[in-house]
């Protein structure tokens, strides 16, 4: 029963939905001392399951949880008294490697787009809150993602996209305007459900420590200076030097 744990901190993210809880019990829990019990409040149904993987895999510990009608849902987790440990892999390590190392993932960003820009940078945001080493590899369109004169003006197309909420036939969305309809339809949906918009998550993904990799070829072919790319970028590098990280990932995607 909850009703006998009291709570050192409360987190109140109501309206919030993926990955926003989960991010600000990460950035919540930084602040706490090692013992202090966080008391999360969420209306994001994926929270029920977000926030326990969250704990199981941080080492942290989810003391219980209650629903307050169908609507309302509080979480009750405590930092441990001794530093936490990230969840051991399924595997050892083969004989003559170190037992402990940090997991990681690489992400490929490949598309420009706005409805393509969001994926990967939830799932980076996601993975760096649990503790895993976060790189994502933007390569040819993916540029725009990174590209300080075009990442707060990506666009979602409105011509040969039927994976669309209202489905536009190809003859209407090939009409002037149709691009620019299509995306103020997406970005009115996002922040109808309290979804960070791009700048802001992308400076979340990269405070929590994301690494931020643009593709030196893709910025050759397509004359993008280095000082065209946004702030949070840590470096420029070729397939190689990505390969060669990625080869040793325990995740690695292609977006």
């Amino acid at each position: 029963m909850t009703e006998s744990i009291t709570a050192d901190h409360v987190l109140d993210v109501k309206g919030l939905k993926c990955p926003m809880p989960v991010l600000k019990t990460k950035v919540r829990f930084k602040t706490m001392n090692p013992g202090e019990i966080l008391e999360v409040i969420t209306t994001d149904p994926g929270s029920r399951k977000d926030l326990p993987a969250w704990a199981g895999k941080t080492g942290n510990r989810l003391l219980g949880s209650r629903e307050e009608g169908t609507e309302i849902y509080h979480f009750f987790l405590q930092r441990p008294a001794e530093e936490p440990v990230a969840a051991p892999e399924a595997q050892a390590e083969p004989a003559g490697q170190a037992a402990a190392r940090s997991r990681s993932m690489m992400l490929v960003c490949s598309k420009g787009t706005l409805d393509m820009a969001y994926p990967p940078l939830i799932l980076a945001s996601t993975a760096a809150s649990m503790d895993v080493d976060v790189r994502l590899f933007f390569t040819f369109y993916g540029l725009d993602i990174i590209n300080r004169h075009k990442y707060d003006r990506l666009q979602v197309p409105s011509l040969a996209n039927p994976a669309m909420p209202v489905p536009v036939p190809n003859l209407v969305g090939a009409l002037p305007g149709m691009t620019a309809m299509a995306t103020r339809m997406m970005k009115g949906w996002m922040a109808k459900a309290q979804v960070p918009d791009l700048v802001e998550l992308i400076e979340t993904a990269h405070s929590m420590g994301v690494k931020f990799l643009g593709c030196q070829m893709t910025m050759d072919v397509m004359g993008v200076a280095r000082e065209d790319l946004i702030d949070e970028v840590d470096d420029t590098v070729g397939a190689a030097a990505f390969v060669a990280e990625a080869l040793d990932a325990d995740i690695s995607m292609f977006i």
